[in-house]
């Protein structure tokens, strides 16, 4: 049974096609389904989802509006459980435990007169039988395996020794730890790395030479993994638009240690200051990395396009190039926003070129449909103690967009060639939103006053117009997020089934072999089959039999990889307001639940505000998207003041109450 319902968890959807599912189903037996031909649906009351408990209450996370539960619903819970819940009378009612989130513990061992004791961060309420303990020591973190859940216990096993209580970076290593991110031998890899012995000279007579083209790299100040660079020429009125890549393949060998380990992980896991590469140190910043003046082996994607921004002819090889100069994305936005030069007439001339053609490519995006979501990356400043001392969110300038704009054009052209030409290949794909998601979500905007055409509103194209509305608006954040929640999941599959918010029929991932798995698989197929390297009907079937499988993994993992991300956001943001108790912050309403307001401070930090426990007489409207407190309605995307009151550093919390400096609505139960 469970195995049914836990589908519609895994496709992330309400309702799935009756072809999905391997055996008839009696749908006497699933009394929370209904079929509607040629659909399984789950009926309108019922949610599932995977369970965040806090304290004393908990929430089901779903895509749209979470779910409140209330503390006698999650007392037989542990956190990540994914559960069926059966709204009744507006409360929501756990029905079924459909898979436990509790497979691995995070603990720390201490040692008491009658033995050793393992303590969690988060109460489980159950006591924890652990069989060997000779791994045990005093003050080791470790990560133990769950064999067992049995009323007040939980049989485990000692699985890695994560490092020790006092370590400076513990906090980070148990969040690695929990997500269940592949432990590798680091110092195996870099060995097998450091013996890595390639043949430049060799390599470069079967490449194209393009170390006399004016090629440059742009990433961020601290980036040390450059895995794309770029050239522009402009000959007969057309764009010679280069895109030349890392041959990361090259190196990588497949069914070596490095590539073993770097499928596991499938991508690098950005974190704060702090990065847990994919592949070695040696391959990522230095054999791969494309670094300045120095000759470097790439694969090459060289598009001619015309003075309307439209790819008329491609060339996709192997080459070899060296790039001129290492500049910052920061230094380019002064150049194109503010005019300050980067202190070389001829790199400056290329990048106003490179700015004209990127923004050609952008309108025909935006022409086609692309959705333009305004993304923030929060980004943390620290000191020589590692301690943060800022806080805020980064904008992208010009130089960001202009390398996506390529980044993005390579990719298309790319997944272009491989499906018109019948290859086997690795695909980035976003499928069409869920109707009833899209529905819930543009309700939503209607209640903010966003006006949009009912008729028309599942074209890509009026969807484009209510976000165009919000631009550089109070509403913009609010709105890019409700209209995100309400959109699939990307992803990777074998089939090319298109790009819903590019607007594009074909796209991949080319662009970053040293990060992303797909990427390195791509490039070997390229060089196996496109270029003639080993095209082989041994090596077609070998890649038709296994990217499916390859596929599915990579998009779970770089799920996992943006959950560790998020956790590690939350651990910061907690840590830079440890000592502000009291401050006051300008914050915008994000979020209403029936248990309290979402709030985001100026500074990209997000906290909450528990109505039900904080305000006497609160009321929440779920038709006005807010909540009554002290004869005021505070509504969704409200601009407000708020004062910390607690950060809790195990739940990665932050509470806020209303400011009001009469302290009239500090009203407490």
């Amino acid at each position: 049974m469970n195995t049914i319902y836990l589908k519609f968890h895994e496709l992330n959807t309400r309702k799935i096609h009756e072809d999905e599912f391997e055996t008839n189903i009696e749908l006497k037996k699933y009394q929370y389904l209904q079929y509607n031909e040629p659909y399984y649906e789950l009926k309108k009351n019922v949610f599932i989802g995977s369970v965040d408990l806090k304290e004393n209450f908990g929430f089901l996370r779903q895509p749209i509006e979470d779910l409140y539960l209330e503390k006698k619903e999650i007392k037989d819970l542990t956190n990540n459980d994914v559960v069926l819940v059966e709204i009744k009378k507006n409360n929501p009612k756990v029905k079924l435990i459909l898979k436990r989130g509790l497979e691995t513990i995070i603990a720390t061992i201490q040692k008491r007169r009658n033995g050793y004791k393992y303590f969690t961060d988060k109460p489980l309420y159950r006591n924890i039988i652990v069989g060997d303990e000779s791994l045990a020591v005093d003050g080791l973190v470790v990560k133990l395996k769950v064999e067992l859940i049995s009323g007040d216990k939980i049989y485990a096993y000692i699985d890695e020794v994560i490092g020790h209580i006092n370590d400076p970076d513990i906090e980070i290593l148990k969040i690695v730890a929990y997500h269940n991110w592949p432990d590798i031998d680091v110092n195996e890899l870099e060995k097998e790395a450091n013996n890595l012995n390639i043949n430049i000279e060799e390599e470069k007579k079967s490449r194209l030479d393009l170390t006399d083209k004016l090629i440059v790299t742009i990433d961020g100040k601290d980036a040390k993994d450059l895995d794309d660079a770029i050239s522009l020429e402009i000959i007969d009125n057309n764009y010679i638009l280069g895109v030349h890549i890392a041959d990361v393949s090259l190196y990588v060998k497949e069914n070596s240690l490095i590539d073993k380990a770097a499928y596991q992980k499938s991508t690098s896991v950005y974190m704060a200051n702090k990065v847990i590469p994919m592949l070695p140190h040696k391959l990522a910043n230095d054999l791969c990395s494309l670094n300045p003046n120095t000759t470097k082996l790439t694969l090459s994607c060289i598009m001619t396009i015309n003075s309307e921004g439209k790819v008329i002819d491609y060339q996709i090889t192997k080459s070899f190039i060296e790039s001129k100069a290492r500049l910052n994305y920061d230094d380019v936005n002064n150049l194109l926003e503010n005019n300050i030069s980067l202190g070389d007439k001829r790199i400056d001339d290329l990048i106003f070129k490179m700015n004209e053609l990127s923004q050609k490519l952008a309108l025909n995006r935006r022409r086609r449909g692309e959705l333009e979501f305004d993304s923030e990356e929060l980004q943390f400043e620290f000191n020589d103690k590692n301690e943060v001392i800022n806080v805020y969110p980064r904008k992208t300038g010009l130089g960001e967009e202009l390398i996506e704009s390529f980044m993005l054009i390579a990719n298309e052209t790319v997944a272009f060639h491989m499906e018109e030409n019948g290859f086997p290949s690795i695909y980035r794909i976003h499928e069409k939103p869920d109707t009833d998601k899209l529905d819930e979500a543009l309700d939503k905007l209607s209640r903010l006053n966003i006006e949009y055409n009912k008729k028309a509103i599942h074209n890509v194209k009026e969807l484009q117009k209510i976000l165009k509305s919000a631009k550089n608006t109070d509403r913009e954040f609010v709105v890019n997020m409700i209209m995100l929640r309400s959109m699939q999941r990307a992803k990777y599959d074998k089939n090319p089934l298109g790009h819903f918010g590019l607007a594009a029929r074909y796209y991949t991932h080319f662009t970053s072999p040293i990060r992303r798995y797909p990427d390195l698989i791509l490039h070997r197929i390229i060089k196996e089959l496109v270029l003639g390297e080993n095209n082989s009907l041994k090596r077609y079937n070998y890649y038709e039999k296994n990217l499916e499988t390859i596929a599915k993994h990579t998009s779970v993992q770089e799920r996992v990889a943006i959950e560790i991300e998020r956790d590690v956001i939350d651990l910061k943001s907690c840590e830079y307001l440890l000592d502000k108790i009291g401050s006051v912050f300008d914050a915008q309403i994000v979020q209403v639940l029936k248990s309290g307001l979402f709030v985001r401070l100026t500074n990209g930090i997000e906290g909450f505000i528990n109505m039900k426990n904080i305000y006497r007489n609160s009321t929440y409207d779920p038709v006005m998207l807010g909540y009554y407190a002290n004869g005021k309605l505070y509504k969704l995307g409200d601009k407000i003041q708020v004062e910390l009151i607690d950060v809790n550093m195990l739940d990665r919390q932050i509470d806020f109450i209303i400011y009001n400096k009469k302290g009239a609505n500090k009203l407490w139960k």
